[in-house]
């Protein structure tokens, strides 16, 4: 999987244990990559060109941007929707489903007793389906006090395995991690096959780290240095 930008002439080879750093000096130049980076890709003039095996891939279907690292949740929508869709495949394709159809049976005969206790012409979902089960029991992903490392790489296993999304940029991620923690998410999407590009405003004093690293600077140049 590759990325490139039209405007310079750098591109990002998402291979095997590459480590790819992008400085943008340039403060007028960075607000723009991280919006075009940020938005969906549909004919809106972004010019970010993902591709895999040279043919161009839907940029929003392959690659997150996260601008804020602190704000990740597992919790978003897209994510519950999809959990809900593996624990819906789950409950009908095993012993569940049995238990599941007997639940759904005493509920239904439980609301049908509190209408007909009363003087009012009541009515109530006489079909609950098992996506009205689960909404029922709030089932999300456990959001604990983990440090902020622990966060993204949870965040990261949700979204690489439920969305299939295995491309990330990550806004100033530096500014919140030390260099051991860095190291230890590079272990992490190196062994899980996760591509990361990491964005930064100035170059870090971790540069060294990285196996590819291009500049733009505050001229708007292009630097690419030699690791």
């Amino acid at each position: 999987m590759k990325l490139l930008y039209s405007d310079f002439q750098f591109v990002f080879d998402f291979k095997e244990n590459t480590r790819n750093l992008l400085v943008v000096e340039h403060p007028g130049m960075f607000c723009q990559i991280v919006k075009e980076l940020s938005v969906d890709d549909k004919g809106d003039g972004t010019g970010f060109v993902l591709s895999e095996n040279e043919v161009p891939i839907r940029k929003k279907d392959h690659l997150l941007c996260i601008v804020n690292p602190l704000a990740v949740s597992l919790n978003e929508r897209k994510l519950l929707g999809k959990l809900m869709d593996v624990l819906k495949r789950n409950i009908v394709s095993s012993e569940l489903l049995l238990e599941n159809n007997q639940i759904l049976s005493e509920l239904e005969n439980y609301a049908m007793h509190i209408v007909q206790d009363v003087d009012w012409e009541l009515t109530y979902a006489d079909k609950i389906d098992v996506q009205g089960l689960l909404k029922f029991l709030g089932i999300q992903f456990f959001d604990g006090q983990e440090s902020l490392l622990e966060k993204i790489v949870d965040y990261l296993k949700a979204v690489s395995e439920l969305l299939e999304i295995k491309c990330f940029v990550f806004v100033h991620l530096l500014s919140y991690l030390t260099e051991y923690e860095v190291e230890k998410l590079y272990e992490y999407v190196q062994y899980h096959k996760i591509h990361i590009l990491l964005l930064e405003s100035r170059q870090p004093d971790i540069v060294k780290m990285f196996t590819k690293v291009i500049i733009i600077d505050k001229d708007a140049c292009e630097i690419q240095l030699n690791m």
